[in-house]
This record gives structure tokens, sequence and C-alpha cells, in this order.
């Protein structure tokens, strides 16, 4: 059985967890207000309080246009959500992230041993997927972020593992 063409999903992670998948529309021009409203809005009302129940997070996004615009970083401080601002992420490495080095990765090797046709069948099994993967791993990831950090710096910002 054939898997479905693919899907685009936004997700955070923290120490404390993983969000919710949010999946982007098919055919939605992902703007600012796209990424405000059905994205950011969602995940402070649903998840922020919930993965960071003293508030002491520090939000980091990665370059996608409607991440980095004004209007994106104007709401995020209207809304007193620490963050990264573009000048100050990492170069544009896929191994800084933990979403881009761990779980996007993890995802995608479980989700290869499965059988599903339908977007709303590959939908569900990243969700339910997302809620199995252990604490204990996603500490471990987070845990090697300063040494991957340093690697990053000292390889001025190109890659630092093989990508397949």
């Amino acid at each position: 059985m054939p898997h479905p063409k693919g899907v685009m999903v936004w997700m955070g992670i923290s120490t404390n967890g993983v969000t919710k998948p949010r999946f982007v529309q098919l055919g939605s021009k992902i703007n600012s207000e796209y990424c405000i409203q059905k994205i950011l809005k969602p995940f402070l009302k649903d998840d922020y309080c919930i993965l960071y129940p003293n508030g002491n997070a520090v939000f980091h996004q990665d370059f996608a246009p409607s991440h980095a615009s004004r209007v994106t970083q104007k709401f995020l401080t209207d809304q007193r959500v620490q963050f990264l601002r573009p000048q100050q992420w990492m170069p544009n490495s896929p191994d800084a992230a933990p979403c881009d080095y761990f779980l996007w990765g993890h995802l995608k090797n479980k989700l290869n041993k499965r059988r599903f046709s339908t977007l709303r069948g590959l939908q569900k099994a990243i969700r339910e997927e997302v809620k199995k993967i252990p604490q204990k791993m996603i500490l471990r990831s987070f845990k090697s972020w300063p040494k991957r950090c340093r690697k990053i710096y000292y390889a001025k910002g190109r890659h630092i593992e093989k990508h397949r």
C-alpha cells in the first residue's frame, strides 16, 4: 500500500516534552499571518503552559520567512514570549536544533515501519508516535546539544553530520 505524498507539520520540543503536531493545510500560503493564527496562537494556548510551567522558555525558530518576519517577532514580543531573534540564530545548520537532529529523524524512522494510505492516516500515525517518545530519549537529545553547538561553531556553521 503506498504512503500518501506527505504532510507539512510544525512541532516544538523541550526538555519537558514535545508539542502537539500542528498540520499545515494543503495549499496554504505559509506567511506570518498563517504562522501566527494557525501555529503560534494554538501553541501558546495549548502547549506553552504545559511544556514551560514557569514561563522560562526561550523560543527558537528556524529561518523560514514567516518565522523571521517582523510581524511574527512583534506577535511573540506582545505575548511576552522570550525568543531568539534571527541575528542570534546559529548558521542555517540542520545539526543545530533538536527538532532537526533528533525529532524529525526519529519520527521518520517510526513512520516508515507503519502502513497508512491516506493523509488522515499519516496525521494520526504522527500523533500516535509523538506520544510514544520516551522522556529519557528527549532528555538525551538535549544533553547532546551543547557539544553539537561547539562542533558547529568550530565547523564555521557547516554540517557536522553526514546527511543521507
